[in-house]
């Protein structure tokens, strides 16, 4: 029981948190402008789910809303409108069908709620992976080459999967849960449920790079 529970104090608290996550946060480095030159001949920009809340109160009746992380992957996303001119693709399907709405199409209905064309805006909701984002979108829309919004704890794994199915892919890494250049202190040492998430979050990632890296050579 002592070793359990030294072992919970350790995944719930900031500092064990940031050396599991912040490797895979800082795999990609972000945009920067010599990357969003070279973003002007790709021919897509692609925007990973991460989650719905369904039947959301804010949305309206019978819709769903963007989970905290997807919304601000897609938020990212709507600020490179400018950077790139061309397709957005809103990607995910539903990981368990329980009545929600398909992700891709709360995603492209905030999209085009910010103000992005609604024309600018395609779909991908088949999927209920990583992997299969990019196995779809590879059949759907034949694209070769995309700039890739997801989390940048997310990143590595993704652009894995994009990769192995044909893609030449930009990272675009957002929704960073680690701070940077902010010094510990005492609460960084007392339990959190956000320490505890993101240390789920990275320890999910890296079974993920495992498994993917086992099923899909």
């Amino acid at each position: 029981m002592t070793l359990a529970a030294a072992l919970l104090y350790a995944l719930s608290i900031e500092p064990v948190k940031d050396v599991l996550l912040k490797p895979l946060e800082d795999f990609y480095p972000p945009l920067d402008a010599g990357a969003a030159a070279s973003a002007a001949d790709a021919q897509a920009l692609v925007v990973l789910g991460g989650g719905t809340v369904q039947a959301s109160p804010e949305a309206g009746e019978g819709r769903d809303a963007l989970a905290p992380g997807a919304l601000k992957r897609a938020v990212y996303a709507f600020s490179l409108r400018d950077i790139f001119p061309g397709a957005y693709i809103a990607a995910g399907g539903r990981v368990f069908d329980y009545g929600q709405e398909a992700e891709t199409d709360v995603m492209g209905r905030l999209l085009v709620s910010l103000g992005l064309p609604e024309e600018r805006v395609l779909k991908e909701g088949e999927s209920r992976n990583t992997w299969q984002n990019a196995e779809n979108i590879a059949r759907l829309f034949g694209y070769k080459k995309i700039i890739l919004v997801t989390s940048a704890y997310h990143m590595r794994r993704s652009v894995f999967c994009f990769e192995n199915n044909g893609f030449s892919v930009i990272p675009a890494p957002a929704d960073y849960r680690c701070a940077r250049n902010s010094p510990y202190d005492i609460f960084s040492f007392l339990p959190s449920p956000d320490a505890f998430l993101g240390t789920y979050e990275a320890l999910h990632e890296y079974a993920g790079l495992l498994y993917y890296r086992l099923v899909y050579p």
